[in-house]
């Protein structure tokens, strides 16, 4: 095997959890987003490098983005709404954010790979990313070693790939083109 046959192996199990994502969901979750006065973006780990990613794109569309933990992020409250990720659904850390998000009279929003964890329990919108499938039979054996050895990589992948779609969408409600985002690029790199 090479690795290209790996990447491309790691894209056909991120697709089927995408294709798995409830539609329905989706739409929820925009709808928060766009009723949101201010967007607060947090996670931990791998699940936070995801979650920064949608931040980005959420402020390239025009949306009043924080990312928790900043020097210069302010309070959250009222007409506020907290994005959270976590694959496991239980990070203590997050799961505590989310407590505090509403505890301030903010929403939370939760990109999950366990609809049954503690931080599902506590949000007022959980976008569900499925598991991949077990190993089978069917699978290349490139997929077999993506599968077994780096479990870990899917959720997060396929958490960029469902942001960008949610992404996507909020820009076909507004109108907006890509001329959007490359006006609200960065231009200080």
């Amino acid at each position: 095997m090479n690795a290209v046959q790996y990447a491309l192996a790691e894209f056909d199990v991120i697709r089927r959890q995408a294709a798995g994502v409830d539609p329905a969901a989706c739409e929820k979750f925009v709808d928060e987003l766009q009723a949101a006065k201010r967007i607060f973006v947090g996670g931990a780990g791998r699940s936070l490098l995801s979650m920064k990613m949608f931040a980005m794109r959420l402020m390239q569309t025009n949306h009043a983005v924080f990312l928790v933990g900043g020097a210069c992020t302010p309070g959250i409250g009222p007409g506020d709404m907290l994005a959270v990720g976590s694959g496991k659904g239980g990070t203590s850390a997050t799961l505590e954010l989310v407590r505090k998000a509403r505890r301030n009279g903010a929403r939370a929003a939760l990109i999950t790979g366990n609809p049954a964890g503690s931080i599902a329990a506590e949000a007022d919108v959980v976008l569900t990313i499925p598991p991949p499938a077990e190993v089978d039979g069917e699978d290349a054996t490139e997929t077999v070693f993506m599968k077994r050895n780096l479990p870990g990589n899917f959720f997060e992948i396929a958490c960029i790939v469902v942001g960008d779609g949610l992404i996507a969408r909020i820009m076909e409600r507004k109108g907006l083109g890509g001329s959007v985002i490359m006006r609200n690029h960065a231009n200080l790199e």
